[in-house]
């Protein structure tokens, strides 16, 4: 059975391996969730490839699982919503996530280094295993095991990091400092989706090579990229999401508030453009072919 297991790991990582784009696997879904890849949402599904990019949305109480490539495991709890930034396959840069809303259990993988930010904090290790609950106007993380680095979003120096341990728990209000404490209040564990009491499990290889194609969903709508449009990911967000310009719906809801969107500027307000023969030379009048003293000219 455990050949069997490895052996199914072993094809999914060399699948991994042959297509480049791919970063990892949806291994659980428990319920509705979509995935927005450049500017279309798909329905997400047991088995889909994950890329670099790619935003995942969870509704209420639903469960996304997503085993990486390079190793770690990464389980979001929803309402929520998560941007895969960068999952190097080689494991030498590190892992890093944006969770926007929800709730994540994120194992990272020993060898590599892993990063999970939020609005509020941001959570830096290898070989971590942690429960982080973001919400609109609060940041906690629990570390169940291993050492991590927790920092304040907008801070820097020693007195906005926290170095925290397996049993610590950290939090964090808008305008407040982090605070620590040796274990995680009752309220937190209450709150804390089930099966995060129990190890991740690990079904990467189910899927070996298998390819599972995502059905289209619609694309994305302003309301929906307004978020991303305003995060600490904007550059990255504006450009990609340019091409949803083209929608009437979308670009008049940017123009509302065209002065946000100094990127879009060549797009929303453009340069008037000078009317066609305004800037021309006055044409030079032509000598007549008449001889003097008919030409008007003098000899």
């Amino acid at each position: 059975m455990k050949a069997a297991s490895l052996l199914g790991f072993c094809l999914y990582l060399a699948a991994a391996a042959c297509y480049g784009a791919d970063a990892g696997v949806v291994t659980v879904l428990d319920g509705d969730a979509k995935v927005l890849r450049g500017v279309t949402w798909y329905k997400l599904a047991e088995g889909a490839r994950v890329q670099d990019g790619d935003v995942f949305e969870a509704a209420d109480r639903v469960q996304v699982q997503i085993e990486l490539a390079r190793g770690d495991t990464v389980n979001m709890v929803g309402p929520g919503s998560m941007y895969l930034v960068s999952a190097p396959r080689d494991g030498k840069q590190p892992l890093e996530l944006y969770l926007q809303q929800g709730w994540v259990k994120l194992a990272a993988k020993a060898s590599a280094s892993a990063r999970l930010r939020t609005p509020l904090a941001a959570l830096d290790g290898s070989g971590v295993v942690a429960v982080v609950r973001n919400a609109s106007n609060s940041f906690e993380v629990f570390v169940e095991t291993g050492t991590a680095r927790v920092s304040e979003a907008g801070r820097s120096g020693p007195e906005a990091t926290r170095q925290a341990h397996g049993g610590d728990f950290l939090s964090r209000l808008p305008e407040r400092p982090l605070t620590q404490a040796g274990a995680a209040p009752q309220a937190f564990v209450i709150a804390m989706p089930r099966h995060f009491m129990d190890t991740l499990p690990a079904r990467a290889a189910k899927y070996g090579t298998a390819r599972v194609d995502l059905a289209v969903d619609r694309p994305i709508s302003f309301a929906e990229a307004e978020p991303w449009l305003n995060g600490p990911y904007r550059s990255r967000f504006t450009k990609r999401l340019q091409p949803r310009l083209a929608d009437d719906a979308f670009r008049t809801a940017a123009m509302a508030n065209v002065q946000a969107y100094p990127e879009w500027s060549s797009v929303l307000a453009p340069q008037p453009q000078a009317k066609a023969g305004a800037s021309a030379k006055p044409s030079e009048k032509k000598d007549s072919s008449m001889p003097w003293p008919f030409s008007g000219s003098s000899r």
